[in-house]
């Protein structure tokens, strides 16, 4: 995965986490009438998200290289 898609996925999850706990926010100020789920999917997401581009950033140190080149 190259470092722009990397960049990419990760400003989606955040933006998803933000965006949620900024609606929670609002929900606890204003007594909104907004359903849980929504923000708890989009913080369940956005983290998710997060933890996996986080975790295929870290192994691709570990990837072998090879020197060999295929014929």
């Amino acid at each position: 995965m190259s470092k722009s898609t990397r960049k990419i996925i990760m400003f989606i999850a955040l933006f998803s986490v933000f965006s949620s706990m900024s609606t929670l926010i609002y929900k606890t100020i204003y007594k909104l009438d907004i359903p849980w789920f929504l923000i708890a999917g989009g913080l369940i997401c956005g983290l998710v998200l997060a933890y996996l581009v986080r975790s295929y950033d870290s192994d691709d140190d570990y990837m072998p290289k090879n020197s060999k080149k295929l014929k």
